[in-house]
């Protein structure tokens, strides 16, 4: 039963990594960056609530690398939330690094390959993978998932506690700052409720409860 659980798991997996690296990329608003994305040897991690943008924006930087020249075998994206991956142990993301070098041997060592894990904290031990990816190998590496998740204590110490967070401003250039009671109102119903206040009218969502966290593992930049 194990020894099938483990061939679904890297059946698809193996699906998941062709399938990013020959279906067309997503298409979104842009969102407005502001200082250093990555930084040499650290990973990036995109933070924040369900529907904030972490995907969009894992997939803006695989468009913007792209644009500036990156072969499309050079930036795979694997999402995790899929429920054959459900119960996935670290030791089985080693998988991922095999099959994409099988493929493309001729990168190993030669080319910096950018990998997109979107919502990996779903796998425990994680942060492990991803130090020794990046010790190992000529990589850049971005992943997404929940706050509580990346900002654990247990992460911090498995990474040497290269951490940096930030919060940026809102998606949208063309949103105002809310004012204090817009602030306090959206703070409140954030703690209490877990999810953000209504809109009223014709006002706007408040920029900072649509706004993403990004931190470095690790890197820091400013996402607008």
């Amino acid at each position: 039963m194990a020894e099938a659980v483990t061939g679904m798991v890297r059946q698809r997996l193996a699906e998941k990594l062709a399938g990013s690296l020959t279906a067309p990329l997503p298409t979104a608003t842009p969102r407005r960056v502001r200082g250093t994305v990555s930084l040499p040897g650290k990973a990036t991690a995109v933070i924040g609530m369900r529907r904030a943008g972490k995907t969009t924006f894992l997939h803006q930087l695989r468009r913007e690398r792209l644009a500036a020249g990156v072969a499309r075998e050079r930036l795979p994206y694997i999402n995790f939330e899929d429920e054959v991956l459900a119960g996935m142990e670290a030791a089985q993301l080693g998988f991922l690094v095999d099959e994409y070098y099988r493929q493309y041997p001729a990168l190993r060592g030669r080319e910096t390959v950018t990998w997109c894990f979107d919502e990996i904290q779903v796998v425990p031990g994680w942060e492990r993978f991803v130090r020794r990816l990046l010790d190992t190998e000529q990589v850049e590496i971005f992943v997404s998932g929940s706050s509580a998740a990346l900002l654990s204590r247990e992460v911090a110490t498995s990474t040497t506690r290269r951490w940096s967070p930030r919060r940026p401003p809102s998606t949208s250039s063309r949103r105002s700052t809310p004012n204090a009671e817009t602030s306090r109102r959206c703070e409140s119903t954030c703690s209490q409720t877990g999810s953000l206040p209504r809109k009223r009218s014709r006002a706007r969502t408040p920029p900072a409860s649509r706004s993403m966290w990004r931190y470095g593992a690790w890197n820091a930049s400013s996402v607008q």
